[in-house]
């Protein structure tokens, strides 16, 4: 799949809101404004970038951490990989249960078309079960993806999908090449 197909599970839904679902979501990904400082500083702003963004001058950059943009507790999980050498990717996320209190959640993977860079691409989710009670609200797991992409300008998608029976909530897991030596809107 080359650039110009790219998007397959980003393509997912794009748009399309549907307010009866959106009442009831079963669980949601919590980011809080200290995620989002911390996501940025992994990007490496610095103090002024970051007052000028969240509008305080007490907002700084903690000492050098391991946490990496893909850290961010959102939906949607994607890296940048090198074209052709393998990959090994980890994005640990926390969910919250927002519907019935003793919800069971089973997580699978699956792939909008089927195509050579999703096909090379090995994920995995651990735990692949999140059983809510009461006493816990919020869980964590880890998605794992490993493989090679073997083009420039390659995208390879897939979802991870969280399902009681009644709920569906769909992450994607994006990865892709770029080639950074190409000229800015065209390929080498």
């Amino acid at each position: 799949m080359g650039a110009a197909d790219a998007g397959g599970e980003l393509k997912h839904g794009a748009g399309q809101l549907n307010p009866a679902r959106a009442r009831d979501p079963g669980l949601v990904y919590d980011a809080t404004e200290g995620d989002y400082v911390e996501m940025l500083c992994a990007q490496g702003y610095n103090a002024t970038q970051l007052a000028a963004i969240t509008g305080s001058n007490d907002t700084a950059c903690g000492a050098a951490s391991d946490s990496s943009v893909a850290d961010l507790n959102y939906p949607t999980m994607a890296a940048h990989v090198a074209p052709g050498e393998r990959f090994a990717l980890r994005f640990p996320r926390t969910v919250t249960n927002v519907g019935a209190p003793a919800a069971v959640y089973d997580a699978k993977v699956v792939a909008v078309r089927t195509d050579a860079a999703a096909a090379n691409m090995n994920v995995t989710v651990d735990p692949s079960r999140l059983e809510f009670s009461p006493q816990f609200r919020s869980m964590s797991f880890t998605v794992k993806v490993s493989g090679v992409v073997a083009a420039a300008n390659e995208v390879a998608s897939v979802a991870v999908v969280w399902t009681d029976g009644e709920h569906e909530v769909r992450s994607p897991v994006v990865v892709y090449t770029v080639d950074v030596d190409a000229p800015e809107g065209g390929s080498t």
